[in-house]
């Protein structure tokens, strides 16, 4: 393990004990409801650039389902096969949004002046809630620390933390979508896992961010 390469080790917030967690100086957020609750995070997503505008990404294993509560989203879906399907807009009070398992898709808050507040679920839900919030917990409080000291996130770092939830960064190649599908997942395991874990030291999850304890969680 060459751990010494990853660089001057990145101080860390301590955000592990509460519920709702506040980043990019307070105009983004997430709430964690549970994993028995239908919904097991709402994000608070401003008008600006936000890390909470995801990239292109697929969900291997998963399919996802999006409420919308405030605000208006659109959703992107590249290689759907229905041409109707690639760009979707939710506004509050619409019906969810499903994705399958498999589906390249990134989202992001389509309005100038109103916040998106969404909510996710993942199907099966239980136990992958728990990794979910994990990863949540984990992803975020990594890009917003690396932010506030001025840190480029390592890709190596992020497909880790990805690797955790089955949810490669979506990696644009040609081919049929089994083809995208395994090129994601083995770029995300050979950045992430040979990379990130094996050789530079990263690990997966971090006090820090996430206790291990699904109990106990404090409100802000």
């Amino acid at each position: 393990m060459l751990s010494f390469l990853q660089g001057p080790a990145l101080p860390r917030r301590h955000i592990a004990n509460l519920a709702t967690i506040t980043y990019e100086e307070d105009t983004s957020s997430q709430t964690f409801h549970g994993p028995h609750e239908p919904y097991f995070v709402t994000h608070h997503i401003p008008t600006n650039k936000s890390f909470f505008n995801p990239p292109q990404h697929l969900h291997l294993f998963q399919t996802e389902e999006f409420l919308l509560e405030q605000g208006t989203g659109i959703w992107y879906q590249p290689t759907a096969a229905n041409p109707a399907h690639r760009r979707i807009v939710k506004k509050a009070g619409d019906t969810p949004i499903h994705l399958p398992k498999g589906t390249y898709h990134r989202f992001e808050n389509a309005s100038d002046s109103e916040p998106l507040v969404v909510s996710f679920r993942v199907d099966p839900p239980g136990n992958n809630a728990v990794k979910e919030e994990q990863f949540f917990r984990n992803f975020f409080g990594y890009l917003e620390d690396c932010r506030k000291h001025g840190s480029q996130p390592s890709i190596s770092q992020l497909e880790l933390f990805l690797h955790t939830v089955d949810g490669p960064l979506a990696i644009p190649c040609p081919g049929p979508d089994g083809v995208k599908w395994w090129v994601s997942r083995v770029m995300m395991l050979f950045l992430g896992v040979v990379i990130g874990e094996w050789v530079l030291g990263y690990k997966r999850t971090y006090l820090e961010y996430y206790s291990g304890k699904d109990t106990g969680l404090e409100l802000l």
